[in-house]
């Protein structure tokens, strides 16, 4: 399998950000040996592993679109049964900087900066996780966000102390 990691990661690489790949990689690695050990047998290994990649990646891209959700405010409910703990006390420049984010964008291009400088995903990953038509159209959403958060009332906000 040492051989072939360099094909996986290329292709999990095409759906996620590179940041997430090793993370990815490590979980598709993981259902492949629980598998492998309730005595399963695997006829061809490497398309087993493709499609164990592709769904670690759906879901991994799938938590962390919950995890935008709730940095932006939606669905908080569901963000809580998921296990995953943000505690914004803690960072109060993060609250600070949402709030102004809240108040300014509009809820998709909130969620869209949040994934694209939170998360660090690529626009084609971003366009899968929102629905978006393409990643031109995620990139259209990320400069019109960009441009309401340049004006010089938006820049006073985020760079005074509250």
């Amino acid at each position: 399998m040492k051989d072939r990691e360099k094909f996986f990661k290329r292709l999990i690489e095409k759906r996620i950000a590179r940041g997430h790949v090793d993370d990815v990689w490590q979980d598709a690695l993981l259902r492949m040996l629980k598998r492998l050990n309730s005595g399963a047998v695997i006829d061809n290994l490497d398309a087993y592993m493709v499609t164990i990649c592709a769904s670690a990646t759906t879901d991994m891209l799938r938590r962390l679109a919950r995890q935008a959700e709730a940095l932006v405010g939606e669905d908080l409910q569901q963000f809580d049964r998921s296990g995953i703990v943000i505690d914004f006390d803690r960072d109060v420049d993060l609250v600070r900087v949402q709030k102004v984010l809240r108040e300014e964008l509009t809820v998709h291009q909130h969620k869209v900066y949040i994934l694209k400088h939170y998360y660090g995903l690529d626009s084609r990953s971003i366009a899968e996780l929102v629905g978006a038509a393409s990643a031109g159209a995620v990139r259209q959403v990320i400069r019109a966000a960009n441009r309401r958060l340049r004006t010089p009332a938006v820049l006073q906000r985020l760079s005074t102390d509250d």
